[in-house]
């Protein structure tokens, strides 16, 4: 009986086949940068050339005591169920969710935006411009998000205020 002959891959590098090799030496490539995981690799029995990260056979067996991965990318996270252990998630902290909901906004930024959008019925423009400056203090002393909402609260209150008083001095003056 003769022994089986070790499995002999090829591989490309710079456009150029490369090999044979064998499975623990092209693995040792890949886990050392030699060969990019993007490159494309073949063993008898598959049918076509594939890209190494795709073939489960080259992964590492096992990885090594002190690996482990990287913290998963912002778009990876789940926010229907809890928080990892020792983990917080701050939802008010994801861009794409404070679009979506007013969190990790100042309340003050969120009503100047609503005075706001209202100042155009007059009434409600003072209250806009006062609660905007409200608004602007407390993102400055608690460092935190919707300057942009009480900006708008503050210049659509000012606006609408000065037409406001404009209305009143002439309704006085024709009185």
């Amino acid at each position: 009986m003769s022994a089986a002959a070790p499995e002999q891959w090829f591989y490309s590098q710079s456009g150029q086949q490369r090999g044979p090799v064998s499975l623990d030496q092209l693995r040792a490539m890949l886990a050392g940068g030699q060969v990019m995981w993007s490159e494309m690799v073949w063993t008898a029995g598959m049918g076509n050339w594939s890209p190494a990260s795709a073939v489960g056979e080259l992964r590492p067996i096992s990885a090594m005591p002190g690996d482990r991965p990287p913290p998963l990318p912002p778009q990876a996270i789940n926010y229907a169920g809890p928080p990892p252990p020792g983990q917080h998630r701050d939802v008010g902290e994801d861009p794409k969710m404070r679009m979506l909901i007013p969190v990790g906004r100042s309340p003050w930024a969120i009503v100047a935006g609503y005075l706001g959008l209202l100042s155009p019925l007059m009434i409600f423009a003072p209250f806009a411009f006062i609660v905007s400056i409200m608004a602007i203090r407390d993102i400055k002393r608690r460092n935190t998000h919707g300057m942009g909402r009480a900006i708008f609260g503050l210049i659509m209150g000012a606006l609408f205020s000065i037409a406001l008083c404009a209305f009143i001095v002439i309704g006085i003056m024709e009185g």
